[in-house]
C-alpha cells in the first residue's frame, strides 16, 4: 500500500514553479513605486532583511502568508491587490 502511495506524487503544476518569482518582482515593484529598498521594507514590516531578499530572488518557494500579510501591510497595499492575477501571469494551467 505504501508502495502505491510513492507512486501517485502530485504534478505541481507549471504556473506554481513560477510563482516565487513573480511574487517577488511584485514586491520589488510595489517598493519601487514607494521608493523603498528591500532595506526599508524589512524595516517597516518586521520581516528579516535576508527573508524579504529571498521572497525578492524567488529563491524562498513558500513565503508564509503571515509574512506576505506584513510586507503588504508595510506597503499599505490589500493583500487581495497584492496576490491578484498572479497565478493568471505565470499561465494558469
Amino acid at each position: 500500500m505504501a508502495e502505491n502511495n510513492s507512486k501517485q506524487k502530485r504534478r505541481t503544476p507549471s504556473w506554481c514553479a513560477q510563482l516565487p518569482n513573480r511574487l517577488g518582482r511584485r514586491m520589488t515593484e510595489y517598493c519601487l513605486r514607494k521608493g523603498w529598498s528591500l532595506y526599508v521594507l524589512s524595516a517597516a514590516s518586521g520581516v528579516p532583511l535576508t527573508t524579504i531578499a529571498h521572497i525578492a530572488d524567488g529563491s524562498t518557494k513558500n513565503p508564509g502568508i503571515y509574512t506576505i500579510m506584513r510586507i503588504c501591510r508595510a506597503l499599505d497595499v490589500p493583500l487581495a491587490v497584492f496576490l491578484d492575477g498572479l497565478e493568471d501571469e505565470c499561465g494558469n494551467e
